[in-house]
């Protein structure tokens, strides 16, 4: 399945988890998906520190922490949902979670209307 997100097109291929999670720095929520397909180990460097590698995750939508913040990440949800439920080609997320939540890190696409 493909998502429309606001900062582009991504293709998610099986096995993957789509799941939600606050950020460390406590301000911003986010729902990602898990590609569970890749390796997941844990390793011992030279001097006796471990190391956690792990499958990539891929954001799909980004919210404000708010009191709010649980219903739109439902509906975000939702919206998911019903296009795994549907089979369709593509989930728009295009307008889902909060514009400022991405930050400046990310550029944001000005998707036309349609």
């Amino acid at each position: 399945m493909w998502f429309k997100t606001r900062v582009g097109i991504c293709s998610l291929a099986d096995p993957s988890e789509i799941l939600a999670a606050k950020g460390k720095k406590g301000d911003i929520w986010f729902i990602y998906a898990h590609h569970k397909a890749g390796p997941q180990m844990t390793m011992r460097g030279i001097f006796g520190r471990s190391a956690s590698l792990s499958s990539p995750a891929t954001h799909l939508a980004q919210f404000t922490d708010s009191p709010t913040v649980s219903v739109a990440i439902a509906e975000c949800m939702a919206r998911i949902e019903a296009a795994i439920r549907t089979k369709a080609d593509l989930c728009d997320l295009s307008q889902s979670g909060d514009a400022q939540a991405w930050g400046k890190a990310w550029t944001q696409i000005q998707w036309p209307s349609t």
